[in-house]
């Protein structure tokens, strides 16, 4: 009987075992294709809606937006409307009683957990401004990404205008009281971010270093090619699955897709992102910034404030809304959220606008390549308006709007989801189990629970 030359003696022969002994004992299904992150973006708006004119109709899969939804078209079939969720941890005890001033009800949104009250007073003699309790929860999902790989900025905080330290104008905390900045300049957040990414000639030594990672890789994939041909099926199948690990890791070498979707966005030198008339100008500024953040690996999870809770100095001047105020002395958002116009034209307008800017937002991360799909595949995005109405501050009903990629464990299709008084917790906690991150239950303990999204 001839002597057979066993596995380990074959691979160590050939120069390899160091990088392959492991391999022939793992599944099948090992190294066959990449994988990329899970990412999570939170997006959050204030000063509530018109309902008929946000929620979709029609059946799943075949839904028709509405006038301020409408946006959304191009992406309709990776989006889910959760409808009916309440924002209990506030409507049912927050320091103002009853709706209280939900205007302030910021600190709760990402929290789930009844807020704090702090300094300065909301109103002489009042409870003092309401304040987060808790750590938020993309500040839970970024510590367990952290976990698994650390980097660079566990959690992105960004806004657009407002204001910051308060529950009405901050979403990311990290404990009670203590408020995570976000970042509103958008070129202090380039510096922050993108500093020290070279976007000019390579650097030689990562030339030099990247040639002789190739080298070792040729040497290793021509190597598994002519020993696989004296292996059984089974073992052969398994070096096929590696050498396209292998060979995919080439490619990445040579500038493939996960090197080439590091790109530095440009920030224009000559834009004054004080003017409010740039406004859209900054907000994709930013958008920008995260899609590129999270592309280049320097974060998995990203919030996003497009103003504040109150919004006492953001104007719609492109949307051809005068200056003049109506309940207070200028038309910002504020007073438009309590007197909407005639008809409800100005708000309707005005929140169409802010669901064009998500559109925009997913059609960034549709651009950017990700092995046979895109960044969108392996992104959720959960956008949410912190009121139902800005002008009687109920928080029961708020608009939502979930976007999910393939490799996101979500139902999509197109579809509404009929929910009655279901605390947003569980919305929340349905968004980390769907990145990977499990939980049978986020904040407030009233409220347990995952909101079935699959």
């Amino acid at each position: 009987m001839k002597s057979r030359i066993s596995r380990r003696s074959l691979l160590a022969a050939t120069g390899a075992s160091a990088l392959l002994l492991p391999l022939l004992h793992q599944e099948q299904g090992f190294g066959a294709t990449t994988t990329f992150p899970k990412r999570v973006i939170f997006v959050v708006t204030g000063n509530g809606t018109i309902e008929d004119s946000f929620w979709p109709t029609g059946s799943d899969g075949a839904l028709t937006l509405a006038a301020i939804s409408a946006p959304l078209e191009a992406h309709k079939q990776k989006l889910i409307f959760p409808k009916g969720i309440d924002l209990r941890v506030w409507a049912e005890d927050n320091p103002f009683g009853g709706n209280g001033d939900a205007h302030h009800c910021w600190g709760s949104v990402l929290t789930a957990t009844t807020p704090a009250t702090g300094d300065p007073p909301h109103d002489p003699g009042g409870p003092g401004l309401a304040l987060a309790s808790s750590q938020s929860i993309d500040q839970y999902i970024g510590q367990e990404f952290n976990k698994q790989k650390a980097l660079p900025f566990p959690v992105l905080s960004v806004r657009a205008w407002g204001r910051d330290g308060s529950g009405y104008a901050t979403l990311s905390w990290t404990g009670n009281k203590a408020p995570f900045s976000a970042e509103s300049d958008p070129r202090k957040l380039f510096d922050s971010l993108f500093a020290g990414i070279s976007k000019g000639a390579p650097d030689p030594a990562l030339v030099r270093l990247r040639k002789k990672r190739q080298s070792v890789l040729d040497y290793v994939g021509q190597s598994l090619e002519r020993q696989s041909q004296r292996l059984g099926t089974e073992d052969r199948q398994k070096i096929q699955l590696h050498l396209e690990a292998v060979r995919n890791i080439e490619r990445q070498l040579e500038g493939g897709s996960v090197s080439s979707s590091c790109q530095p966005p440009t920030v224009d030198a000559g834009v004054d992102f004080g003017a409010i008339e740039n406004f859209p100008t900054l907000i994709e500024s930013e958008m920008d910034q995260i899609v590129a953040a999270m592309a280049c690996g320097l974060t998995r999870v990203s919030t996003l404030a497009l103003g504040d809770g109150e919004d006492y100095n953001i104007f719609f001047p492109w949307l051809g809304i005068p200056h003049q105020g109506i309940e207070f002395p200028e038309r910002h958002h504020h007073d438009i959220s309590h007197r909407p116009g005639v008809d409800n034209v100005d708000k309707i307008n005005v929140e169409r606008w802010y669901m064009s800017m998500l559109a925009k937002l997913f059609d960034k991360l549709a651009a950017v390549p990700e092995g046979d799909g895109t960044m969108l595949d392996n992104t959720v995005v959960m956008y949410m308006n912190s009121l139902n109405s800005g002008f009687s501050h109920t928080v029961l009903k708020v608009p939502v709007v979930v976007g999910a990629g393939a490799n996101i464990a979500i139902k999509t299709g197109g579809r509404v989801i009929e929910l009655k008084n279901e605390a947003h917790n569980t919305l929340l906690a349905a968004i980390a189990n769907a990145v990977d991150v499990p939980m049978t239950a986020f904040g407030d303990p009233r409220f347990p629970g995952v909101l079935g999204l699959t």
